[in-house]
């Protein structure tokens, strides 16, 4: 009879998570402008429903659903698939890496309810301001084993473009950390910007001397603005190849 009686606490929701979500619902449900922070700066508008548009460098990027066009350094709009069979490696080394970001490219309150699977409850909110705004910040830990898999990604990557030397070591179990850190306006509840945090030390043997000690971190930031009120600047012939109806 007691196991009975504490299933129904064990099954609750979570009311941080659902504050969350809610939060998430409501900044999709409006058009935002966004800029992304990380390896690559990213910026555009999400509107209701599949389109985005995202800006990278000189490449431009439009998708609605399932359909994408990219703009590239020659002005024209071509699909993603067309853009990586180009030889622009002798151009920008980045080319390709870019045009696969925006392919792959989501509106970033997507990004984020996505990460919510991965990671555990974390503190209790609190009131930040964020440029003026007043807001509740969530803090929340990912789930070591995702964390660690994610950082393998990354170095190996690293280690591939030939920005990170392969280290000796790295020290999983006594410093790899991630956090994502969440903003939501507490006027409206929507989100104004996020923190995806990672890192974890490596290290490097030294002949004779105790090894160097290095952080792999990375740390991408999502910013929103303009609620209700970003209006994507496309071409006619775009909004007709991809069906996207002005609002």
């Amino acid at each position: 009879m007691r196991i009975l009686l504490l299933l129904p606490l064990l099954f609750q929701g979570d009311p941080n998570l659902e504050a969350i979500r809610k939060g998430l619902r409501a900044t999709g449900d409006e058009a935002y402008s966004y800029r992304v922070k990380g390896r690559f700066e990213r910026e555009g508008e999400s509107l209701p429903g599949p389109v985005l548009t995202s800006r990278m460098k000189v490449y431009q990027s439009a998708r609605n659903g399932e359909k994408i066009l990219v703009k590239g350094p020659d002005g024209l709009w071509r699909t993603p698939e067309d853009r990586l069979g180009e030889n622009t490696e002798k151009i920008d080394p980045d080319a390709a890496d870019i045009v696969r970001t925006l392919q792959g490219a989501e509106a970033p309150h997507r990004i984020v309810e996505a990460l919510l699977g991965d990671v555990d409850k974390g503190r209790d909110p609190e009131d930040r301001d964020i440029d003026g705004v007043a807001c509740r910040r969530y803090v929340l830990y990912y789930r070591m084993p995702v964390l660690k898999e994610s950082l393998e990604k990354m170095i190996e990557k690293a280690i591939e473009k030939k920005t990170l030397t392969r280290p000796d070591e790295i020290r999983w179990s006594s410093s790899a950390k991630g956090s994502l850190r969440l903003y939501f306006s507490r006027k409206d509840g929507r989100l104004v910007k996020a923190v995806d945090e990672r890192s974890v030390k490596i290290a490097y043997k030294v002949p004779e001397q105790q090894p160097d000690l290095k952080t792999y971190k990375t740390e991408m930031d999502f910013e929103l603005s303009e609620w209700g009120k970003a209006t994507p600047q496309l071409p006619k012939e775009v909004k007709e190849r991809l069906e996207i109806r002005d609002p």
